[in-house]
């Protein structure tokens, strides 16, 4: 975490400048960007798709996330739902309970890594505002266990699983575009992945909702939220150094 926390308040060019490896080509305005610096050249994490955490001596795995900044109401918001990894569909047929999951070791310890995403800027200019290790509460563990219920009982009844059936723990899609929603077994072999049932369910990752990530930001680092008509964000004084 000391570490980690050297993050904070720098900008990705910082950043690359500390650890020698600045690289001009990595300039663009995607979070691929934002988490190669971190992960792979600051934490030395290579790009993988292991079932196991990140730090997985520690049992810890690295999100790195982005926020945006709504200027007229001096809020910072979440710019997107948290991905975690794939969906499996058999092993939540198999499977009652969350924790009995691959990816309870996803969502078992977290250290989060916020930065703004603004397209106004260089990607180079993009700044780190707040680091933090999450794990969840019982509450947010019941929540978890609910919104998992919900899905086992779609796939179970071969539904199609839809992400506003979930509060806090849910699933989005996760391809690359061309999944055909009223002929689903018509789709790019690309867009599907295999289903006890279906035979074929459209490729989905399971993921923390953007509007539950912000809770849970707020509640990790002691801040409240501020609601200011449809929106809900963290004020300027609890994310900015």
């Amino acid at each position: 975490m000391d570490y980690a926390k050297k993050l904070e308040g720098l900008r990705f060019s910082e950043i690359s400048s500390l650890i020698g490896k600045l690289d001009e080509g990595h300039r663009k305005h995607t979070k691929g960007v934002a988490a190669k610096v971190i992960e792979t050249d600051y934490f030395g994490i290579p790009s993988n798709s292991s079932e196991a955490p990140d730090f997985e001596n520690l049992g810890i795995e690295l999100k790195v996330s982005p926020l945006r900044y709504i200027e007229r109401l001096k809020l910072y918001t979440t710019k997107e739902r948290n991905v975690l990894k794939m969906v499996d569909y058999k092993e939540i047929a198999d499977n009652e309970e969350w924790i009995q999951t691959k990816v309870q070791k996803k969502l078992n310890r977290v250290l989060f890594v916020l930065y703004v995403h603004d397209n106004s800027l260089n990607a180079w200019d993009w700044k780190v505002v707040k680091v933090f290790i999450w794990s969840p509460s019982n509450q947010q563990k019941k929540l978890i266990q609910n919104d998992y219920q919900i899905m086992r009982k779609n796939v179970l009844a071969g539904n199609n699983l839809r992400e506003g059936d979930h509060k806090f723990f849910a699933t989005c899609p996760k391809h690359g575009g061309g999944y055909l929603k009223d002929k689903p077994l018509n789709s790019p072999r690309s867009t599907l992945a295999e289903h006890p049932v279906m035979k074929f369910a459209e490729k989905r990752g399971y993921c923390i909702k953007r509007e539950a990530f912000i809770l849970l930001i707020a509640e990790s680092i002691g801040a409240q939220l501020v609601q200011s008509g449809r929106s809900i964000g963290i004020s300027k004084e609890n994310l900015e150094l």
